[in-house]
């Protein structure tokens, strides 16, 4: 599997209205991701410890990177939609994106099996 991780400082907007901020989170996830089946899981974390504490980690997993492929071009085509678009950049207002990431699955379970 490939994971797609974004790493986000919230804004000022954000820590002054953390119950605002977490139900934005909430109702992006349902819009944002609507209808996309290449998508197999996400996550959220926050960062209690290290760097950038209080940092949010947004894990988005997908089977291979031919689906990944295919995520990104739905999300280009879905930017098109000046309304899709207008409320996806709205996430400029809750978060700054510090970095992203691929992570993948080792090619074998660890621990193997049977061990």
């Amino acid at each position: 599997m490939l994971h797609l991780v974004y790493r986000f400082r919230p804004t000022a907007k954000a820590r002054g209205d953390l119950s605002a901020f977490w139900q934005w989170i909430a109702d992006r996830q349902l819009w944002f991701y609507a209808d996309m089946d290449t998508v197999l899981d996400t996550k959220w974390y926050t960062v209690t410890i290290g760097d950038d504490v209080h940092c949010i980690e947004h894990h988005v997993s997908f089977a291979d990177e031919a689906a990944w492929g295919s995520y990104r071009r739905e999300v280009a085509e879905r930017s098109k939609d000046p309304v899709w678009e207008t409320r996806r950049t709205s996430q400029d207002e809750w978060y700054e994106i510090l970095d992203a990431r691929i992570l993948t699955d080792p090619p074998m379970p660890i621990p193997l099996p049977g061990r």
